[in-house]
């Protein structure tokens, strides 16, 4: 009698089963488009909160509300050149000519190529084209790309250049002075001339804001 009364309960339970089977099968489906969901904002609400953070730090650093700068953001990066250009949305109706130099919180970014009317191209300090003039303590050199890296050759000097010491802008072209470019890394010497392996203090592999320096026109 008490195999039959199991067999009974069971035939209940597949019953029961059988008729909310659909129910549970549509939990379940909803509970992982959920988790899906839960997912999608968790990773959207951190890149936001990446952007404003990103921005707050450019904005502490200059006063955004004067003409002299211009706060954009980057909207486009071609991954076969990722290191050389970026693209940026702000263009020629905001204001932004060829030549104007960029910069974030960091320091050097690279200099507008490129303009239209909405956004604009800029070149990069990794760009492999660089040659950028710059200033190391009251020591001057030009700035290139290698392999990759970045170096200071045709160094003029009369001082000793160390590992740890602030590469900046050097202001004998049209590039404004004093912006900080890197950190020398390496220091190598031979018989002909002295080569600065230099580290950018601009992290290039996530540039999110940016700002725009203005020439200055002179009347």
């Amino acid at each position: 009698m008490k195999k039959y009364t199991w067999y009974i309960v069971l035939f209940f339970v597949f019953l029961i089963f059988f008729y909310v089977k659909d129910y549970l099968y549509s939990f379940l489906l909803s509970r992982d488009d959920f988790l899906e969901t839960t997912v999608v904002l968790e990773s959207d609400y951190q890149n936001l909160k990446n952007d404003y953070d990103a921005l707050v730090q450019t904005n502490e650093l200059w006063d955004t509300t004067s003409d002299e700068f211009i706060t954009t953001k980057v909207v486009l990066r071609d991954p076969y050149v990722f290191m050389d250009k970026i693209t940026i949305l702000k263009g020629s109706e905001q204001g932004i000519t060829i030549g104007d130099v960029v910069i974030n919180q960091d320091g050097y970014v690279g200099k507008i190529v490129s303009t239209w009317k909405n956004s604009s191209q800029v070149e990069l300090l990794t760009n492999q084209n660089t040659e950028l003039s710059v200033r190391i303590g009251n020591s001057y050199g030009i700035l290139k790309r290698e392999n990759e890296e970045l170096f200071v050759s045709d160094i003029i000097s009369k001082e000793t250049i160390e590992e740890g010491m602030t590469v900046y802008t050097s202001n004998y072209t049209d590039i404004p002075g004093d912006i900080v470019v890197g950190v020398v890394s390496e220091v190598k010497s031979n018989a002909l001339e002295q080569v600065l392996k230099v580290t950018p203090s601009v992290d290039f592999q996530n540039l999110n804001y940016v700002f725009v320096r203005k020439k200055v026109v002179y009347d």
